[in-house]
């Protein structure tokens, strides 16, 4: 996957999801982590907060996958645009940092999880799946 945009129209159950992470090893391995069965498709990633912001004005996602430490930015600026721009997506952190300061932090800006990358990373799709059930998207 590239750091371009993945967009096609698609059927409405299909979750779009924006992934925002600067290793390019980590984002392949969620991208394909979410998109195995079907469910979820990376519609746009990047590793920039200025890029991620302007998707967020610009499409329509359901689900942001935000890493914190970013090549340009922070996942932390993302997470300041949402209410105004997203305020109705799942919102998952996914970081190297998940220290109880850095999660209350993130659910303080709107983050609906913030997972640790070593230990919660097979976390991801489930709680999109569940989210998406609830929403009756799934």
């Amino acid at each position: 996957m590239s750091l371009q945009s993945a967009s096609q129209p698609g059927v409405a159950s299909v979750l779009r999801v924006l992934l925002i992470e600067d290793s390019p090893v980590i984002r392949e391995a969620v991208a394909e982590m979410i998109e195995a069965d079907g469910r979820a498709r990376v519609a746009f990633a990047t590793d920039s907060e200025t890029a991620a912001v302007r998707e967020l004005a610009a499409a329509r996602f359901d689900v942001l996958i935000v890493d914190l430490q970013l090549r340009e930015g922070s996942g932390f600026g993302v997470l300041r645009a949402l209410p105004e721009l997203k305020p109705d997506a799942l919102v998952i952190v996914l970081t190297n940092y998940a220290s109880p300061a850095i999660r209350q932090r993130c659910a303080e800006l709107g983050a609906s999880f913030c997972l640790d990358k070593s230990s919660e990373f097979d976390e991801v799709p489930k709680l999109m799946m569940g989210w998406a059930r609830q929403r009756g998207l799934a």
